[in-house]
């Protein structure tokens, strides 16, 4: 499961960069933005469906603490979903077209929260799957 997370976090960074180069250019290039958006979206239901359909149900018997900090974990992951839907509604073709120079700020501030719930989920989820995996291998 680790080597799984680890490929889905990996392949996440990669889109939010891709997505960073083509948002920086001086001028909208609407297949581009739509291609990376897609691919970023669609990058971003599979990392949050693995985590809460496969992983997180195998890790019921986490320890209080790591089960504190996955329920936290739960719960902010909640509000994000919530605000990246909000974004996507948001910033449609349309709405970007009509402010490109809007829509390149709310991307990198949805980038940065991207990679920052990246960072958090490794932070937490990479230990206690490194333990496990540890643990089989004994």
């Amino acid at each position: 499961m680790l080597s799984q997370l680890m490929r889905l976090h990996d392949e996440l960074r990669e889109a939010i960069t891709h997505l960073a180069i083509v948002v920086r250019q001086p001028t909208l290039d609407k297949d581009a933005v739509s291609s990376a958006r897609l691919r970023l979206t669609k990058l971003s239901r599979q990392r949050r469906s693995f985590i809460q359909c496969t992983l997180l149900p195998s890790l019921h018997d986490v320890g209080p603490q790591e089960a504190q900090r996955i329920n936290q974990f739960v719960l902010e992951a909640a509000g994000l979903a919530v605000a990246s839907s909000e974004h996507i509604a948001r910033w449609t073709m349309a709405a970007i077209s009509a402010d490109w120079t809007g829509y390149q700020l709310a991307s990198a501030e949805m980038r940065a929260s991207m990679l920052k719930r990246i960072r958090l989920e490794a932070a937490i989820l990479y230990p206690i799957l490194e333990a496990r995996a540890r643990q089989e291998a004994a």
